[in-house]
């Protein structure tokens, strides 16, 4: 079971580290100019459209996707074994990882087009989260005692 809690980390490390990576390729393309910096201008309805979009997506988006980890690593845990559950784990981090990055990625992309702080200000907040949610063995181990509780009972 060590062995395969080790296993699911480094995997977990390796994916968080693929996101950071996602998130500064496109740092380092809007800043070498491949996105368009200022292509929407200001004070316009296309950058009320796109700023709006990406704070909706923060403020909805995020907190659903730390939630949505929480119920579904939660929920069904009376059924499963330690296996079957951190396998569990590593699916809804893996989903809540990619929401978050996309987030990020996306509110990036529209700092660059429209040059507006709004878009820096929710991408740092994207990354905050991963900050958040990076894995670490204290986190497993909370989540398989819950699993054991409830396997036990």
């Amino acid at each position: 079971m060590e062995k395969r809690i080790q296993s699911l980390l480094l995997m977990l490390r390796v994916e968080s580290c693929v996101s950071w990576l996602v998130v500064v390729i496109v740092f380092v393309l809007g800043f070498c100019g491949v996105i368009v910096n200022g292509s929407v201008m200001p004070n316009t309805l296309q950058e009320f459209t796109l700023n709006s979009i990406g704070v909706l997506a923060t403020l909805l988006l995020l907190p659903l996707t730390l939630k949505l980890f929480l119920l579904n690593t939660t929920k069904g845990l009376r059924r499963m074994n330690k296996d079957e559950a951190l396998d569990f784990y590593h699916v809804w981090s893996l989903v809540r990882l990619v929401l978050v990055t996309l987030c990020i990625a996306y509110n990036a992309v529209i700092y660059f087009m429209t040059l507006n702080a709004t878009g820096l200000l929710c991408a740092f907040i994207g990354v905050c989260i991963t900050i958040y949610c990076l894995p670490t063995r204290n986190k497993v181990n909370l989540y398989l005692d819950v699993v054991n509780e409830d396997y036990v009972n």
